[in-house]
């Protein structure tokens, strides 16, 4: 039997106890990829819905492993920049190296900005940014060395443009994109790529969580996105995974500093 893709690579996940995270995790492994996932494994004051918890985490690592290859799954709150060095530390003593780095812990809330509190902006803006930043940064620690690694940056739609009551969800997403294309020019002489994919609205359950914020009743998908498909089918964390495993394939080596959205069209109007 011929191996597969990625036979003998590693990756990390973060954010990777359900939804986009483990549907990238999985199409990862179905790939031959050894996978560790790192997740929060409790909730935020100023996050409207559940994040995942440990037994989330657990059975997120359970099903990576049922696949056939060697899963780890790791508590971690990426914006505590120890946790995160244990975090990676475990992850190469475990794998021994680490080739994929997928960013894609993330956090979201609705608030105007009268009412956008400090503790609801930094909760977002630490999650979804510094998190990156410091995962990136013990990455490539490690991946220079190496002279080789990807990363791929989850960013959102809303880094390419404004999103009403999300000014803090707005400007960590563009964090992301300006992080994604610096870091792709300094590493590049590496044998490095880094880029971003900005999912549009994306089936999950947060949405439920952000909708009764809001107080908004009726389905949360259609709410959401309703205004913004121009293909009339939801999109699903399996159409954010399939750009990821591209992104880490070969077939992309050419490509860094990119930024692709998979959105439906929101962003061509």
């Amino acid at each position: 039997m011929a191996p597969k893709e990625f036979s003998g690579k590693c990756a990390l996940i973060t954010g990777g106890a359900r939804n986009i995270g483990l549907a990238i995790a999985k199409a990862l492994a179905r790939k031959g990829a050894s996978v560790a996932i790192v997740d929060i494994c409790r909730d935020l004051k100023t996050i409207p819905y559940a994040l995942a918890t440990t037994a989330d985490l657990n059975k997120a690592t359970q099903e990576i492993s049922s696949l056939g290859v060697k899963a780890l799954g790791l508590p971690c709150d990426i914006r505590k920049e120890g946790q995160v060095r244990l975090a990676f530390d475990t992850v190469f003593k475990e794998f021994g190296r680490l080739d994929f780095l997928i960013n894609n812990a993330g956090v979201a809330s609705l608030y105007p900005i009268t009412r956008l509190t400090e503790k609801a902006w930094n909760e977002v803006l630490d999650v979804c940014l510094k998190g990156t930043y410091l995962c990136c940064r013990q990455a490539l620690s490690r991946m220079i060395g190496q002279r080789y690694g990807k990363i791929v940056n989850i960013s959102s739609v809303a880094g390419l443009r404004g999103l009403g009551l999300s000014v803090h969800y707005c400007a960590a997403k563009h964090g992301i994109i300006g992080l994604t294309k610096a870091l792709a020019m300094e590493v590049a002489d590496h044998n490095i790529n880094v880029n971003a994919v900005c999912p549009g609205t994306t089936e999950s359950p947060m949405l439920a969580g952000l909708a009764s914020q809001i107080h908004l009743s009726g389905d949360p998908y259609r709410h959401f996105a309703r205004q913004h498909l121009l293909q009339d089918r939801p999109i699903t964390p399996q159409d954010v995974a399939r750009t990821v495993a591209w992104l880490l394939s070969n077939e992309s080596q050419s490509l860094t500093g990119a930024v692709i959205p998979v959105d439906a069209g929101w962003s061509a109007q």
